[in-house]
């Protein structure tokens, strides 16, 4: 869990309406991006060498054109590490030797699946046994021939599973937006890479209709709160909550007119700090592209945050005993 906290999470959407859907070049796929995670399932790494196997992983993405921040945590790079042999050497001090079975999964945390997998063995000699662990995986050559096959083929089946399961993934944000798992919604819609034209288009217009049923809920939420606050005639608290309503919610018009009855009942008792204005549109940013925009503000938020507590970051079923 920790590992996944420590993701920076950064969407890469963009409105390029002239992306083109290609499933199968490579040359399209900058919008997508794998995490390097070592998940506390992965037994007997020593903790030692957990961030430089994190870094190794990094470091294979970045050679072969995943190395940007992860659009979407749910595509990872994930090890499984299995010790081969492990000998004490005939020398003066004595050292251990270990030889270590690398394997490396693209894998889809959300729904479990495996993409692409590679693996590699690697020798290390250390005065204990975690640093010839350390030396093993520091003898990783990243640059092998053999990761650019196993990227690739991971790109693909990511590309694949968009275009072949788009109505899966609209049915599944519509699903949590029913739950009103608005922001988890949001991110899986906004998580489709714009390459896979037909459902990032998709995907983009439903996001429209949800980010406006959670606006709308969280209108409903603040509103309370500020009519609450100034019953108890804190003006700043209710304030606190009015500026968290925006144009694009239903309730913005009783948001301006309790802003404007705390502004008279402020002028009419003498006071002069309270300037509290209510947000506004900018004519110059179209409305649909606003909601698109602020949805992403949300899921991005709902990604670092809450996917931790959210997603169900069990790898048991990589890591069976």
């Amino acid at each position: 869990m920790k590992k996944i906290l420590l993701i920076l999470v950064a969407f890469v959407f963009g409105l390029n309406l002239n992306a083109q859907n290609s499933q199968g070049k490579t040359d399209d796929l900058g919008r997508i991006a794998l995490a390097a995670i070592v998940p506390d399932q992965a037994e007997g790494i020593p903790q030692s060498a957990r961030q430089l196997l994190a870094n190794k992983m990094e470091q294979i993405a970045v050679q072969n054109g995943l190395g940007a921040a992860a659009s979407n945590p749910r595509f990872c790079i994930v090890p499984v590490v299995n010790v081969l042999s492990k000998e004490i050497t005939p020398t003066a001090p004595p050292m251990q030797a270990l030889n270590l079975d690398v394997t490396f999964y693209i894998v889809d945390a959300a729904s479990q699946t495996i993409f692409s997998q590679t693996n590699i063995q690697v020798k290390g000699v250390g005065q204990t046994e975690d640093k010839a662990y350390m030396q093993a995986l520091k003898n990783l050559n990243v640059k092998a021939g053999q990761f650019k096959g196993f990227v690739e083929s991971g790109k693909e089946k990511i590309l694949e599973y968009y275009n072949s399961q788009c109505d899966v993934v609209l049915k599944g944000a519509q699903a949590l937006a029913g739950q009103k798992k608005y922001e988890e919604s949001l991110f899986t819609l906004l998580s489709v890479p714009d390459v896979c034209r037909e459902c990032f288009d998709k995907s983009m217009d439903l996001s429209v209709d949800i980010y406006k049923q959670y606006a709308n809920y969280k209108c409903t939420e603040y509103m309370s709160g500020a009519k609450a606050a100034w019953a108890n005639m804190n003006a700043d608290k209710a304030a606190e909550f009015l500026g968290k309503i925006t144009p694009d919610m239903e309730c913005y018009e009783q948001a301006v007119k309790l802003t404007d009855e705390i502004t008279q009942k402020q002028l009419a008792d003498g006071a002069n700090v309270w300037q509290f204005k209510m947000k506004q549109y900018d004519d110059s940013v179209e409305k649909e592209k606003m909601m698109i925009q602020a949805g992403k503000e949300v899921a991005v938020s709902w990604a670092y945050w809450g996917q931790g507590k959210h997603f169900n970051w069990d790898w048991s079923w990589l890591y069976k005993k």
